[in-house]
């Protein structure tokens, strides 16, 4: 049995006689007016110009360089293209390349062997949807010898969805005919009439004769799932969907609330929805366990970004202690016998002095930084007493005025917290010095709706967010916020200034 789609003839069906004309040029504007002249004469045949203004399906005609020579309207409007425009361009130009690649392939197999092919692809638009297509690809044999081809594709997505639906629809009632000791209603949608079987009752506590019909229910389904469920309901039956699904809380018998999955299943008639079919299924101790092992995951996340901070301060102090101890005695060794040394000529003298600065420099250098990698007393002083002592060692430097504001509570905070606010203002400090260029700075920390916020803002030059790479610093503020599930927020424009704002659970 043949093909429907076999090497196709295009002839003159003009009164004209053939002429032998020079074919035009294979690239720029002189191709595409061949490809103009080619969709001229394939205007011209009554046939197939036919078929081209009255089939619903995506069909086209390219040359051997793979430019649009025909197209009919339904290709145009399903790629939204412009007929007059599209012609004589490049195919993968005019179509999303996620259509091109999956055509291109195919195109060269049936030019290079001259045999049409039938294929199936699936499509995944853009837009995350699956187009089904049955595709049919031929040669054309054209009268002046040019090489062309022809395309034909049909949308089948539909078949696939309404045999996926019947499938899922089987399986539910088969599962309904099995199950008959769950939770089963049934809506007549023509008469308002509502059937709940026994099983349903007892897991709802009502009687049958206190139960009435849909606005019965939806009216005990909790406010904040009520308009869902409801929309999605309507939404089933305006859209002609065979089937729906959805997780809600809904009051019960004694006042509480208990967790339903509800499905439905539509029974149509001609066309419209007569009958809605479902079954309930109380959650209500499974999303007990899924909170309770959330809860548990939480716990455990906090035990685990405690150690882990504890860890990484006990490395610190350590490193710190290193350094103070060992590292600056050796320098203040060196620098003991430098002074020792007594040069005999004016150059010896400049490089004793020199080389006494950079020690001496070093000294001051590792020193700072051993302070600043020792952990403080955050438990015997507190948090904000620590914060204060930091803010007046940079007073004292004259490199920064800090105003410290605070709400003067006890915050009920964990150590690896208080530890936590503190390195990120120490960190954020240390970022406003090295590269603000600000001459103030503002830090502050109070306590609202259970949580801590910390927001430190300078007026220095800022710096733009979506151009400047994040830093060690700023990678370690983020780090440690969602260690504890906080936040972070940074408002920053070029010559504004930057405000980084912080928020922390208290629990």
């Amino acid at each position: 049995m043949s093909k429907p789609w076999q090497t196709l003839r295009i002839i003159n069906t003009s009164n004209e006689p053939e002429k032998d004309e020079e074919r035009p040029e294979k690239n720029g504007k002189p191709d595409e007016k061949n490809c103009q002249s080619i969709a001229e004469s394939l205007n011209a045949g009554a046939l197939f110009r036919a078929f081209m203004g009255n089939t619903p399906n995506l069909a086209w005609v390219i040359n051997g360089e793979e430019r649009l020579v025909f197209a009919n309207n339904a290709f145009y409007q399903y790629f939204n293209l412009d007929g007059n425009e599209a012609t004589g361009k490049l195919m993968v130009s005019l179509v999303p390349g996620y259509v091109s690649k999956a055509l291109y392939f195919k195109h060269r197999q049936v030019f290079e062997s001259g045999m049409p092919v039938e294929l199936v692809e699936k499509v995944k638009w853009a837009n995350g949807t699956n187009f089904v297509f049955h595709i049919n690809i031929f040669p054309i044999s054209c009268v002046n010898g040019e090489k062309l081809l022809g395309g034909h594709a049909v949308n089948i997505a539909d078949k696939y969805t309404a045999e996926k639906q019947l499938r899922e629809a089987n399986d539910r009632l088969l599962l309904l005919s099995r199950a008959t000791t769950d939770a089963i209603w049934e809506w007549d949608m023509q008469t308002g009439k509502m059937f709940r079987n026994d099983a349903l009752m007892d897991m709802i506590g009502y009687s049958q004769e206190e139960t009435k019909g849909l606005s019965w229910w939806f009216r005990r389904i909790h406010p904040e799932d009520r308009n869902r469920v409801s929309d999605k309901v309507k939404d089933t039956t305006e859209k002609s969907l065979h089937s729906w699904e959805d997780q809600y809380r809904f009051k019960c018998a004694d006042g509480n609330y208990k967790h339903m999955q509800d499905k439905g299943f539509v029974v149509y008639e001609n066309g419209l929805p007569v009958k809605m079919i479902g079954s309930l299924q109380d959650m209500t101790e499974l999303k007990d366990m899924e909170d309770q092992l959330m809860e548990e995951k939480l716990q455990k996340q906090k035990e685990i970004s405690e150690t882990v901070i504890r860890v990484q301060e006990k490395e610190r102090t350590r490193i710190g202690h290193e350094l103070h101890d060992n590292v600056n005695q050796i320098l203040s060794t060196v620098r003991l016998f430098v002074e020792m040394l007594s040069p005999g000529n004016k150059n010896e003298r400049e490089l004793k002095t020199k080389s006494l600065e950079y020690v001496k420099m070093a000294i001051e250098e590792i020193r700072k930084l051993s302070k600043e990698l020792v952990s403080p007393q955050l438990i015997g002083n507190g948090l904000v007493h620590s914060i204060q002592t930091l803010v007046d060692d940079i007073t004292v430097s004259k490199a920064l005025r800090v105003d410290f504001r605070h709400d003067q509570e006890k915050y009920p905070l964990s150590p690896g917290k208080k530890l936590t606010l503190f390195r990120i203002i120490q960190e954020q400090i240390k970022n406003i010095l090295k590269y603000s260029k600000a001459s103030c700075a503002t830090i502050q920390l109070y306590s609202a709706e259970n949580s801590i916020k910390l927001v430190i803002k300078d007026n220095g030059v800022g710096f733009d967010p979506d151009q400047t790479q994040r830093g060690i610093g700023l990678s370690n503020i983020y780090e440690r916020t969602r260690f504890y599930n906080g936040s972070v927020e940074i408002n920053t424009k070029p010559g504004k200034g930057c405000q980084l704002s912080i928020s922390l659970p208290i629990l």
